[in-house]
Parts: structure tokens; C-alpha cells; sequence
């Protein structure tokens, strides 16, 4: 994926002045122009990171679904892998941890990010990417997380993905009355939300789209498709890289 600078500004900056605290809008009409990327969240993500020494936060997805995963060769840290130079795997659930071990996958940790040894892990590895997808939705404390990792990895590209809140899936869904939803989710994002999020912890987008979970393989899947390259802000997940902001 080429870097740019992603910069959806006014005439006078006020997009990062709003990012960054500092200005205020109550209901500010955030535009959203993102590339649109077809071939899904996996494949925009691996070529983030390719080539790169990938720390892998929250690796295990869900443990039931690893070895069905694994079988059908959508397990997105076996892609991840062969994409990276390097890559580590560290995920607080000790059971997902143990059992993809168990499976012959290598370089794994079962860690807290806030623990000492998360950060002498960091320091050996050395990573030029932190690769964190579809995990902020899973947070706590999502802003105190990214501050984290920012600290202990404050050169490498933080490469984050998101499900978005606007998805016109979502937007057909609640047409219907329903909500859809990983009952893990503590939140929905959107595009701004996410850059805002990143923009407490210290990060500054560079490059931003939008994607489909997978590749369009139903009629109604292209057809979603086809409109969300009309309007990103319809997309099913969001990408972001960012890096850590210099001081003025």
C-alpha cells in the first residue's frame, strides 16, 4: 500500500484542528473521500505490512475459529506471516495463545501490552510495524492502549482497522430494525471517530480507506460493493495507518 498523506482539510486546517482538540464543532459535516479497495480487509492490511517486522497485537482473532480458519486459509496472522519479514504474535487470551502454538504457529506471546515484559519484547523485536485490525472495538481504553504502543514503539507504522459504524450494511440492517453485532463490541467507529481516537494518542493518519470484510462472492455482496466504491463512507471496515506525531 503507498503511503500519502491523508488530509481532508479545510481552507484553514480546521479538520486537524478538530482532530486534535483544537477546535470544537457540534456538528460538523466530516467529508469522506477514502480509496476504495475490493479485494478485502486481509489483503489491504497484508500489503501494509509487507516486506516489514510486524507486531501483531491481538493475533488469535476468536480461538474456536482458528483451526477452520487456518483450513481454509483466511487465518489472517498465517497471511500476515508470510507477507512480513518478520513477525511476533502477542494476544491476552492464553487459551487462543496456547492453541495456535499447539498448531505449529510460531513466535507467539501471551502478554498484557502494559506489563514490562511486552515492552523488552518490543525493544528486541525492533518492529517497523504494529499491526492492530479490528481490535480497537474490543477496548476498554481504547486511547490508553494506543498511547502504549505508541510509547514503547514510537518509530514504527501503526497499521489499524476498524469495522465501520456507516457500513451500508449497517444502514440496510437498521432499515429493517436490527442491529448486527460481535457481541464483544463495546463501540461503533466511523471514519472520523477513528482518526479522532488516534489523534488523543498521539498518532497522525498518513494513509486511509476503506475496504469489504472479503471480496464480493454473492450478488448482493457486489452489488454492495459497486455502491460502496460510489461512497467509502459505506464501507464494511476501515483501514488507517498512522505514525506517532513529532513535537512542534
Amino acid at each position: 500500500m503507498a503511503q500519502r498523506q491523508v488530509a481532508p482539510l479545510g481552507g484553514n486546517g480546521v479538520w486537524t484542528a478538530l482532530l486534535n482538540d483544537q477546535a470544537f464543532d457540534a456538528d460538523a459535516a466530516f467529508p469522506v473521500a477514502w480509496p476504495f479497495d475490493p479485494r478485502g480487509r486481509n489483503a489491504v492490511l497484508c500489503d501494509a505490512v509487507r516486506g516489514g517486522r510486524v507486531l501483531h497485537l491481538g493475533f488469535a482473532d476468536h480461538a474456536p475459529l482458528i483451526p477452520e480458519k487456518r483450513q481454509q486459509g483466511v487465518w489472517l496472522h498465517d497471511q500476515v506471516q508470510r507477507a512480513a519479514a518478520a513477525c511476533v504474535g502477542v494476544d491476552i487470551n492464553a487459551e487462543a495463545v496456547a492453541l495456535a502454538t499447539a498448531l505449529g504457529v510460531a513466535d507467539l506471546h501471551c502478554l498484557d501490552i502494559f506489563d514490562a515484559a511486552f515492552e523488552r519484547l518490543v525493544a528486541a523485536f525492533e518492529p517497523t510495524h504494529v499491526l492492530l485490525p479490528d481490535v480497537m472495538e474490543h477496548l476498554h481504553h481504547p486511547v490508553a492502549f494506543l498511547q502504549r504502543v505508541a510509547q514503547v514503539a514510537p518509530q514504527a507504522t501503526l497499521v489499524v482497522s476498524v469495522p465501520n459504524g456507516l457500513s451500508l450494511r449497517n444502514v440496510w440492517r437498521a432499515l429493517q430494525g436490527v442491529e448486527r453485532i460481535n457481541t464483544d463490541h463495546l463501540c461503533w467507529y466511523s471514519p472520523f471517530t477513528v482518526l479522532k481516537v488516534l489523534a488523543r494518542a498521539g498518532y497522525a493518519c498518513v494513509d486511509a480507506r476503506g475496504t469489504q470484510i472479503a471480496p464480493a462472492s454473492s450478488l448482493k455482496g457486489r452489488v454492495f460493493s459497486r455502491l460502496v466504491q460510489w461512497r467509502s463512507v459505506w464501507a464494511d471496515n476501515l483501514v488507517v495507518l498512522a505514525q506517532t506525531r513529532q513535537p512542534e
